[in-house]
């Protein structure tokens, strides 16, 4: 089960949130973000991540070339790509794990979303505009149906999750995994050190009471992404 933290910019949050337990450190390499990373970022957070958790770049619309290049250059384990043109095929045309993020308005549309039902998802909110980008939006989902998309597939929510969140969000939904991004920032694309520790030691227990209680999120329990292979088959 996952813990990921996203829009890490800095390696001493990367080194603070890896060290609190986390599993998956996003990298934003889109520009109009304001948690983009140039390359000189990348590579300090890879560097201090260190292999210790795995690197997941966050795309929009990308190109399968783009993603392997990037994943090539910084260790990517997976790539997340967002936006209304991304089509499943991207799993086949990459080398990388393909995880898609769903920005979606409504319940309906995460049933419909075209994607594998074995390939991961992460779940975010719409943006308020639809000319806003997608991801990072600090909407939080309805956790009645997302509860019930992460009984027919398996999803990482994000959307708006926050320390003081995190723990009812998990024992609701049950999901795969967890997105904390604008939740744990003093500003945007700033992350606060405490609210990214607590959120994900927070995570973290709220997951351990899971598997105690014998009512596990779904999927498998470590913190790798999906094989090209799991993602691509359908």
């Amino acid at each position: 089960m996952i813990v990921k933290v996203c829009g890490v910019s800095t390696p001493w949050i990367a080194e603070l949130a890896v060290e609190a337990g986390a599993d998956w450190i996003g990298l934003v390499f889109e520009p109009r973000s304001p948690r983009h990373v140039d390359e000189a970022a990348a590579e300090a957070v890879m560097e201090a991540v260190g292999g210790r958790a795995d690197l997941i770049g966050v795309l929009v619309e990308p190109s399968a070339a783009l993603c392997d290049q990037l994943a090539t250059r910084f260790r990517l384990s997976a790539v997340q790509v967002h936006g209304a043109a991304v089509d499943a095929s991207l799993l086949t045309d990459t080398a990388v794990p393909v995880i898609r993020g769903a920005n979606v308005a409504g319940e309906q549309e995460a049933y419909t979303l075209e994607w594998p039902p074995s390939g991961l998802v992460l779940l975010d909110s719409a943006p308020a505009q639809d000319d806003a980008l997608p991801g990072g939006t600090g909407r939080v989902l309805p956790l009645e149906w997302a509860a019930n998309v992460a009984r027919h597939r398996r999803i990482v929510l994000a959307g708006g999750i926050t320390p003081d969140s995190v723990a009812d969000t998990l024992a609701r939904v049950h999901p795969y995994g967890v997105d904390a991004s604008s939740g744990l920032e003093s500003s945007p694309g700033v992350k606060d050190p405490d609210r990214v520790r607590a959120y994900v030691r927070t995570a973290r227990a709220a997951f351990d009471v899971l598997m105690d209680s014998g009512d596990p999120a779904p999927g498998t329990p470590h913190h790798r992404p999906a094989t090209h292979e799991e993602v691509a088959r359908a």
